[in-house]
């Protein structure tokens, strides 16, 4: 990891021209970190020539105000990317801790809404689950617009380096919610646990930051009741499928077995299987997991739970993973098995491609529609395959949305 000593002490360039200086951390987060405190509005500040700034507050952070809305960023994996899409800000991005995990594929479907190709964002960490500050240096973001903590947790970036990149580099903003934070986590600036946001409270926070409030309101407008409507529809649990969530990458000839997932939140507020979490899935495999978040089974093991509908996770990125399709594999080997082949959702071909944890307002909407659609096809209508939904199929008003994305609301 590159490291130099650069000189503190005297204001820099951009705590004058970028943010001023207006984040609270450390100590004086006390008062900030309450997640029903949204800081979702834009402030206009009384001056002379009453200048507009725009303020937001997030946990772990608190409260940042910027004199104008940030004209570049770089994200974490996808979460935020795709918020600030919804929020009509994806040109903004120039870098990510690894642009790979960002999908891309379900903004094909919305007319007018596109994202930089993953291989312009440049990735500012290492094959070695380094940070490479050189290389945030170098990008020069108004806005890092994500969590510090997954960084000093898993990517060797020290708390005191946090603090440098927030002096000279840009202010952080994000949450990182995805599932529960794992023992070991770190709780910079606050130094103690930060609550957890759902999916819907980032959006008002960075439509705020990014003077798109009117934005932010239409699409809670849409993703909102969206969710309701499917949470109100799920069948009694007597009429559900059983559920195997199972890894789409992994499998007896490549590991030691399938890697099963709990599809359950163990954080009701994380966003990362939120999606399981609004269908109220029936798990297959519930009780099995003693106390973790996966089990491995052989195909004897996946016989023994029997579920109705294997889901493949992280199918729709590994349908095309370096050139391969990873997803006709997995359903090769459990067709082709004499073990495998016995059990009910191979039989019945209810084998599925499953979306990313790494869902945003708009990636979360597609895919809640695509599992509503596998696991509950009575009440939602069957699922005939990825992309192929025509309109009187589809569950949300698609051009509804992609106006949003686009500003034609």
């Amino acid at each position: 990891m590159p490291r130099d000593d650069r000189e503190r002490g005297a204001p820099t360039r951009r705590e004058y021209v970028k943010y001023s200086g207006a984040i609270v951390g450390g100590g004086l987060l006390a008062g900030c970190t309450d997640q029903s405190d949204s800081g979702s509005t834009p402030d206009s500040t009384s001056t002379a020539t009453e200048e507009q700034s725009y303020t937001a507050t997030m946990p772990p952070v608190g409260e940042l105000t910027l004199d104008k809305p940030p004209s570049s960023w770089v994200g974490g994996l996808g979460f935020t990317a795709d918020v600030l899409t919804a929020l009509g800000q994806a040109d903004g991005a120039v870098g990510m801790a690894d642009p790979r995990f960002w999908y891309h594929g379900f903004y094909d479907f919305l007319d007018g809404v596109t994202a930089p190709e993953k291989e312009a964002l440049t990735q500012f960490t290492t094959p070695e689950r380094d940070t490479d500050l050189e290389v945030l240096y170098e990008l020069d973001p108004d806005l890092l617009a994500f969590d510090p903590n997954p960084l000093i947790s898993i990517y060797g970036l020290e708390k005191g380096e946090a603090e440098e990149i927030q002096e000279n580099v840009a202010p952080w903003f994000g949450n990182e919610s995805r599932r529960k934070r794992f023992d070991g986590w770190t709780y910079w600036p606050v130094g103690e646990p930060y609550p957890y946001l759902s999916l819907p409270e980032y959006i008002p926070k960075y439509a705020a930051l990014f003077g798109e409030a009117r934005r932010g309101e239409a699409l809670l407008s849409l993703y909102e009741p969206f969710i309701e409507d499917v949470r109100s529809r799920v069948p009694p649990e007597d009429e559900r499928r059983s559920l195997a969530l199972v890894n789409g990458r992994y499998n007896p000839e490549n590991r030691d077995g399938w890697v099963v997932y709990n599809p359950k939140s163990a954080v009701e507020r994380t966003w990362g299987k939120k999606h399981y979490r609004d269908l109220n899935v029936v798990d297959a495999f519930a009780g099995a997991y003693d106390g973790q978040s996966s089990i491995t089974v052989d195909f004897e093991g996946l016989l023994e739970y029997d579920p109705d509908v294997i889901i493949f996770n992280f199918g729709i990125t590994y349908r095309d993973f370096q050139g391969e399709n990873l997803i006709r594999k997995q359903r090769a080997l459990l067709q082709d098995h004499p073990v495998g082949s016995e059990v009910t959702a191979v039989e019945n071909d209810d084998l599925y491609v499953g979306g990313t944890p790494y869902q945003g307002p708009i990636i979360n909407m597609f895919q809640t529609e695509m599992t509503a659609k596998q696991l509950y096809p009575d009440e939602f209508g069957a699922y005939p395959g990825y992309g192929e939904l025509s309109g009187s199929e589809q569950l949300f008003d698609r051009q509804r949305l992609a106006d949003i994305v686009t500003g034609n609301f």
